[in-house]
């Protein structure tokens, strides 16, 4: 590889999400993430937790939320990639309004989020990314997987910054049962299927990333 024409070269990437970030059973270096930081001698800082809500989920979780602590990330970021809204829908956060700053609910917390992160990195070049096609069954509020990528798409619309719609466009999906005997991580340890990325699905993911991130 030529450095001088790598963009990604020695940059700084900061990522903040659930397990689909942390790499769940697998870990971080499994991940993406970090693949994609160490192809280009890049620091990275995964800030993803198994688990995680965007907004304030409610007595029943202990974890931190994203809307939260975002504001704890390290400073000097060339780039800030972020993922959200699968366990949002597990723990039945609303969706809210456009408007609202309330991190109760969905948007709410995105706002108070990407607000936060312009604030935070306003140079930084910024990518949000939504959940996948990963469990089709309703929550308790009657709420699906694409309720929550449409709304990530309308709150980062509003702030012009680039939203990568993973429900439709990732390539990949867990509700193929064809696909799962190769990117299903459980049925890869000999575990039930739990539908997140084994470490082949994360190189497989990581082109299609690498290359959206570099075009920002």
């Amino acid at each position: 590889m030529n450095y001088e024409d790598d963009i990604l070269y020695g940059k700084t990437l900061i990522a903040l999400g659930d397990s689909l970030f942390y790499g769940n059973k697998l870990g971080n270096e499994a991940t993406w993430i970090n693949k994609l930081g160490k192809k280009h001698n890049m620091t990275v800082y995964n800030h993803g937790i198994n688990g995680n809500t965007v907004a304030m989920p409610g007595s029943e979780s202990k974890k931190i939320p994203m809307c939260v602590r975002y504001a704890d990330m390290e400073n000097g970021a060339d780039y800030v990639v972020f993922i959200g809204g699968a366990n949002d829908k597990t723990h039945n956060v609303p969706i809210g309004d456009n408007d609202s700053i309330d991190p109760h609910t969905f948007k709410g917390a995105l706002n108070t989020v990407i607000t936060g992160l312009i604030r935070k990195y306003p140079k930084a070049k910024m990518l949000f990314m939504t959940n996948y096609q990963r469990w089709p069954s309703e929550n308790n509020l009657g709420l699906h997987e694409i309720d929550y990528v449409v709304a990530m798409e309308e709150i980062c619309h509003k702030f012009a910054i680039p939203c990568f719609n993973n429900f439709y466009n990732a390539g990949i999906s867990f509700y193929n049962k064809d696909l799962l005997f190769w990117i299903d991580e459980g049925l890869a340890l000999g575990l039930p299927e739990n539908h997140h990325f084994t470490n082949e699905a994360y190189d497989w993911l990581l082109n299609k990333y690498e290359n959206l991130i570099k075009a920002l």
